[in-house]
């Protein structure tokens, strides 16, 4: 028979383990050990994963050596911990909500993305391998690395790689974005190193200061913290995975999120600061794709002038908006204005039509020859880039996640529709991500429409603005504030 004190001892060491500390330190170990193990899974199934990447495209085999699978993914999360410790400069209060985020991003870019890279071929390994060459093969014959600095006019020819003189070149304003995402590209790589994931890292990094730009214009919109919409935006599938990708969408991102935090500073505060912010993140955007400035643009002017603001912001937004857009167009519709609204039209055709190739997923059959045919099919078309796939659409895992958050953000749509107010849509801070949301819808929703597949990756554009203006009028906290400033609105325009 064992006495009192044998069975203490026999114990103890349990009792040990039900502290608080112990379970923490038990906890990290085994955490440790998995991290271990997959990592050592990893490196043994590199090879296989990430197959694609380490094939080159033809026009960068000469020259091009093989990469070791196993060491760039080893610098892939060492860059991941350098950019970890980057976000311990942040403010104490801050700090959480992006080690938390970052995390997320690990998970997607260093664990499940190698999966989706194992089965599709993408244009991130055609940017990546162009760090390793300094071609690529839209542009045989161009050495990128001696041209690395973005530009707002295409300089090549695509397919032929000639040098363009003007933007009425062939290939147009339709290459500028995929001559600077090269661009940056290279940029990146000459710090991180030649390392697809270093790389991809470093673009997922984007991702999230541009996910901390758009809750900072939150946060300046409202006056105090909301760190929920912050884990809205962070967590939100679409905008984590596809702002964690190599190429255009992370960065266009980050400069959206310039745009929006200049935005927010520029209607909530009226301060001319917000002109850089702005500025900056327009001409970001415009390095990658200018109809998504011109939108941009569009959205924020004419919020100006129809959102009771100051008169002075008034005068300013009409004079930006002209110049900037009578430029913007004239690059990028390669015209005159005449017919602004058939070319418009035109664009946006013969852009779907290039999506809806066969085997794409998205509507079949519909109609896109004529000018008559496009507005025939323009509500669907802008119901689907709202709201589209939707659980009848799924062709694949991606369609059905995709299927998912629609479905949420319409039962939201449908809710803040049956609570908003008119007096709301004076404000700028509803008016301009509301106007943003429409401008955009009208053109990509016909792409949407008739290819789900870079739809749902095209609609990291509109995410945040069409999410932060449905939180506004379906939360009670967003309707309260919104209600609060009706009086100071009426208030400011009488003086």
């Amino acid at each position: 028979m064992l006495s009192t004190r044998s069975t203490f001892t026999r114990f103890e060491w349990l009792e040990a383990f039900t502290t608080t500390e112990a379970s923490n330190l038990f906890t990290r170990f085994l955490f440790a050990l998995a991290l271990a193990w997959f990592a050592s899974w990893i490196g043994l199934n590199m090879e296989s994963l990430g197959f694609r990447i380490a094939v080159p495209e033809p026009a960068s085999v000469v020259g091009a050596a093989r990469p070791n699978l196993g060491i760039d993914y080893a610098m892939g999360v060492l860059w991941w911990v350098v950019f970890a410790c980057a976000l311990l400069l942040f403010a104490k209060e801050s700090r959480r909500m992006l080690v938390l985020a970052w995390a997320g991003k690990f998970v997607v870019v260093l664990v499940l993305m190698l999966f989706y890279e194992q089965h599709y071929g993408l244009d991130s390994y055609t940017y990546f391998w162009a760090t390793r060459t300094g071609q690529h093969w839209m542009y045989p014959g161009v050495d990128f690395s001696a041209d690395m600095l973005p530009t707002f006019k295409p300089a090549y020819h695509i397919i032929t790689g000639d040098g363009v003189l003007d933007a009425a070149g062939e290939g147009g304003a339709m290459s500028l974005g995929s001559e600077n995402t090269i661009r940056f590209t290279l940029l990146v790589g000459s710090v991180t190193g030649p390392f697809y994931h270093a790389i991809k890292v470093a673009f997922a990094f984007f991702g999230l200061l541009g996910v901390w730009l758009f809750y900072r214009a939150v946060v300046l919109a409202v006056g105090r913290p909301w760190p929920s919409v912050f884990y809205v935006l962070a967590f939100f599938p679409s905008i984590l995975f596809w702002s964690s990708t190599l190429g255009k969408d992370p960065l266009q991102f980050l400069f959206l999120g310039l745009y929006a935090y200049g935005a927010a500073m520029w209607f909530v505060e009226g301060r001319l600061g917000a002109i850089p912010w702005i500025g900056i993140g327009l001409a970001g955007t415009y390095m990658l794709r200018p109809w998504i400035c011109m939108i941009a643009v569009a959205a924020l002017g004419l919020t100006t002038m129809l959102g009771r603001c100051r008169p002075w912001q008034i005068g300013m937004a009409v004079t930006a908006q002209v110049v900037l857009v009578q430029q913007m167009f004239s690059i990028f519709l390669q015209g005159g204005t005449a017919h602004l609204v058939l070319d418009i039209m035109e664009s946006a055709r013969g852009v779907a039509e290039g999506y809806g190739m066969e085997g794409a997923s998205g509507e079949k059959g519909i109609d896109l020859s004529s000018q008559d045919a496009l507005a025939t099919a323009f509500p669907l078309a802008f119901f689907s880039g709202l709201f589209r796939p939707l659980p009848y659409d799924i062709t694949n895992p991606f369609t059905a996640l995709a299927a998912v958050e629609n479905t949420v953000v319409l039962v939201l749509a449908v809710v803040a529709l049956c609570r908003v107010r008119l007096g709301y849509l004076r404000d700028p801070l509803v008016l301009w991500p509301f106007l943003y949301t429409v401008l955009w819808t009208s053109f990509h929703g016909f792409i949407v429409m008739v290819n789900f597949g870079s739809g749902v990756r095209y609609k990291l554009q509109v995410w945040p603005f069409f999410l932060l203006m449905l939180l506004s009028l379906t939360y009670s906290q967003g309707r309260a504030f919104l209600t609060s400033r009706l009086p100071a609105r009426r208030a400011d325009f009488r003086h």
